[in-house]
């Protein structure tokens, strides 16, 4: 066979589960075509790094891992956990640090579940790269039947594991990026972490910072961890094991994509963040209080107390987050859940989207090349909608 024709059918057969796993994840939500194709041309862009890596290993051979677990390592059940060990090492670390790169540069992520959606696209990105190239290899050398069980088992089972690694990573990446918000939230619920403790003290910085850190380092053991096992499994031919194990990660994935507590918008314009009307010492006194009844499980209360908190101070982010982890915990079927859900949350979210929507707003104008005029009527517009909206979704409590 003709190798362009080869990389061309290799090519077709991997990316059909990539679009097929993006229209299930996106599905009836707007989402920027736009962006979602540069965090997948991430994915992409991860795999040839890992393959330059590998190619600097094959120049200098003295720094390359896998060939000194090939020397030292003899027994095949550590060999091959430390083979796979560093597989997950060296992926995980390209497929994050391109999602970080690329929110570094456009403020991409502004809620926890952001991160995790991302974090899929970048790894169908990845997934996709990498397809090319076992179709191609198996192709070659395989009949037609092993092509179709291993199109089959690498669209299903290898792309929903590679999304369970990089979604985890993006929950545990969204909860630092929002670190000062939810470092607080954690000091009023009475807990602490000695290792946050420790990376403040060794590294001498501000504690939110030192959380952000853990909270990475978190993310990304967990999966190597279980990028590694998944590889393991695969080694082992335990095929039960690897479908289990992709079933629950992807069941785990779905709970936190449906939690309240990460479609909080955190990321807000502070200059424009409204004033409290409370002074500091008395809200330290209240979240105090929330913290307490939060741990003693008093979910209604908890929820009840926010919403009059967040009438005197609407931008406090650590009130919205006892909230929405108190509606978390909240049985579904508890009638107070039903009617907090219809009267308060639809609509505190919808505002909250509605605010970030206007800044967005007058951002794409102020870019735009309009005369002076059409753009004070657009600013005049956006702030007629902006009332309107605030109008609409005002309660009183």
């Amino acid at each position: 066979m003709n190798i362009i024709m080869l990389w061309v059918i290799s090519g077709v057969l991997a990316v059909i589960p990539a679009v097929i796993w993006l229209y299930i994840i996106f599905s009836g939500k707007k989402s920027d075509k736009k962006m979602l194709a540069l965090i997948f041309s991430g994915g992409i862009l991860a795999v040839i790094t890992v393959f330059i890596i590998q190619y600097i290993w094959l120049i200098v051979p003295g720094i390359d891992p896998f060939l000194w677990i090939k020397n030292n390592i003899s027994d095949p059940t550590y060999y091959y956990a430390g083979l796979f060990i560093m597989v997950g090492i060296m992926e995980e670390l390209v497929k994050q640090m391109m999602l970080r790169y690329i929110d570094s540069k456009t403020v991409l992520i502004q809620t926890i579940n952001d991160s995790i959606k991302f974090s899929l696209v970048a790894a169908l990105g990845f997934a996709f790269a990498e397809n090319i190239i076992y179709f191609k290899t198996v192709i070659i050398v395989a009949p037609i039947q092993e092509v179709v069980v291993t199109f089959l088992f690498r669209s299903i089972f290898t792309a929903c594991a590679h999304m369970l690694f990089s979604g985890i990573f993006g929950y545990f990446f969204g909860i630092a990026k929002f670190s000062l918000d939810i470092s607080k939230d954690r000091h009023w619920e009475g807990k602490v972490y000695l290792w946050v403790h420790l990376i403040r003290n060794t590294f001498k910085i501000p504690y939110a910072q030192a959380f952000k850190e853990y909270k990475i380092l978190e993310g990304l053991l967990i999966a190597i961890i279980l990028h590694a096992t998944f590889d393991y499994m695969l080694q082992m031919n335990q095929i039960l094991p690897v479908i289990l194990l992709v079933i629950l990660g992807y069941a785990y994935l779905k709970y936190l994509l449906n939690r309240k507590a990460g479609n909080l918008i955190l990321l807000t314009d502070i200059s424009k963040k409204k004033s409290s009307s409370m002074a500091k010492k008395d809200t330290d006194v209240v979240l105090q209080l929330v913290g307490m009844w939060f741990e003693q499980k008093k979910y209604v209360d908890v929820m009840h107390i926010c919403e009059r908190l967040l009438e005197r101070d609407p931008d406090n982010n650590v009130v919205k987050l006892f909230k929405a982890k108190a509606m978390d915990k909240l049985d579904p079927n508890n009638p107070y859940r039903k009617i907090l859900t219809t009267i308060f949350s639809k609509k505190r979210g919808e505002q909250e989207k509605n605010t970030i929507d206007y800044y967005r707003r007058k951002k794409e104008v102020e870019q735009k090349k309009l005369t002076k005029e059409k753009k004070e009527k657009l600013f005049r517009f956006i702030e007629d909608k902006k009332k309107e909206d605030e109008e609409t979704f005002k309660i009183n409590v």
